[in-house]
């Protein structure tokens, strides 16, 4: 068993600059860094290989000093990427295009302990006995066997990951590839606000997740990843019991951007557990203005975002047109009467989303809100109804899933 104090973990992974407009945040992480950060804060010895630029390498030069239990080696790239989101929940822009980024040299290690992330700029080699393994990309992802070995093995993927890895989406399927394909110890599969399921050979674990004041989720997958590593490697527990203060740990980061041991984190634990339901069978109506590009351009991402969630959307626009027709207008009513919960986009008050709220509040209806601009007094009379305001549009939409 390796000792709490002091142990060593070997990263494999990105540094990448990461810009959020949601939350209004400019920081250099990256999926590797990240990895990193959890387990110096939870003091272990980290060593650490990724590929940068100067301004990477000095970035990591400073953390060195203050960590003094990180050592690090940066490949030579000629760029720092770039990670851009309106919100996280939208897909980025990335700087330089994908298209412009040139591959490194390959990352050549042997570790005992490892935490390999899949790279936009560099491929690796890794030969390790224990071995968490996250690909980081649906889009052709790269399968271990290809890259390592390790005589332990555990994939932490989502759905789309290990469909397009197995190249099937049934999941008996899925399984048989990973165990037998790869020789996985382990899979767990990540289902977003529901939790995850960790799979071995012969037995299969749901994995909760929970619901958090504020949802911080960029990094939130690396965070799931990195500390399930440190609960089994460092910690040597149990993998089901590692899966779940993983998933717990990752609750601390999206609400407070922590980096906790939650077995020893002296605590109690608030959080409520998600309740897994059938978001397919779900109705959201999209209350916002349409008028400008601007509005029409966010409208979509908000509805794409949910959409990802498989729940149903109506939005005035596409599902009834623009006009002034008596026509459209009853079947904007039909949408809010038919619908299971109403998100509003309150940003500069538009008449027609306030009275959209406001029929909403009638019919007792449950009402998200979210608004960066406008003062929260102007919504004083949806107060006493079924209504929660938020000023993060990412955390305004899990709370919408989870209450649906």
């Amino acid at each position: 068993m390796q000792s709490s104090s002091k142990a060593r973990l070997t990263v494999i992974g990105g540094t990448y600059r990461e810009i959020d407009f949601d939350s209004l945040s400019h920081e250099i992480f990256g999926s590797g860094f990240r990895a990193c950060k959890f387990l110096l804060e939870n003091d272990c010895n980290v060593e650490y290989y990724t590929s940068g630029n100067i301004e990477i390498a000095s970035y990591l030069k400073e953390n060195a000093k203050a960590y003094g239990n990180l050592t690090f080696n940066v490949n030579h790239s000629t760029e720092c990427i770039s990670f851009k989101y309106s919100f996280p929940l939208a897909n980025p822009d990335i700087f330089p295009g994908l298209l412009n980024i040139s591959k490194t040299e390959d990352i050549i290690v042997k570790a005992e302990y490892a935490i390999a992330f899949g790279m936009i700029e560099s491929d690796f080699r890794l030969d390790a006995k224990k071995v968490v393994y996250d690909p980081q990309t649906s889009t052709n992802p790269k399968k271990f066997s290809e890259c390592g070995t390790a005589e332990q093995l555990v994939y932490i993927v989502n759905m789309s990951e290990a469909s397009s890895l197995a190249k099937s989406t049934n999941l008996e399927v899925i399984k048989e590839y990973f165990f037998k394909g790869e020789n996985a110890k382990a899979l767990i599969i990540k289902n977003g606000p529901y939790g995850a399921t960790l799979y071995e050979v012969h037995k299969a674990y749901t994995i909760p997740s929970y619901i958090t004041p504020k949802v911080h989720k960029i990094g939130s997958g690396d965070i799931f990843t990195s500390s399930f590593a440190y609960y089994w490697i460092i910690k040597n527990l149990p993998l089901n019991i590692c899966a779940h203060y993983a998933s717990l740990s990752t609750a601390y980061y999206c609400d407070i951007q922590a980096y906790i041991d939650v077995q020893t984190f002296n605590h109690k634990n608030e959080y409520k557990k998600v309740v897994p339901g059938d978001l397919s069978k779900k109705t959201i109506y999209l209350a916002a203005p349409f008028f400008s590009l601007s509005d029409l351009i966010f409208v979509d991402k908000v509805r794409d975002a949910f959409l990802a969630f498989g729940v149903s959307v109506f939005t005035p626009f596409p599902n009834v047109g623009i006009g002034h027709d008596e026509l459209i207008a009853k079947k904007d009513i039909e949408g809010l009467d038919n619908a299971d919960l109403i998100f509003c986009l309150f940003d500069h008050l538009d008449s027609g989303t306030l009275i959209e709220s406001g029929y909403s509040q009638a019919k007792n209806k449950k009402i998200i809100g979210y608004h960066r601009t406008c003062n929260d007094d102007k919504l004083l009379m949806l107060t006493p109804g079924n209504f929660t305001s938020f000023n993060n549009l990412t955390t305004a939409i899990y709370h919408a899933i989870w209450n649906l």
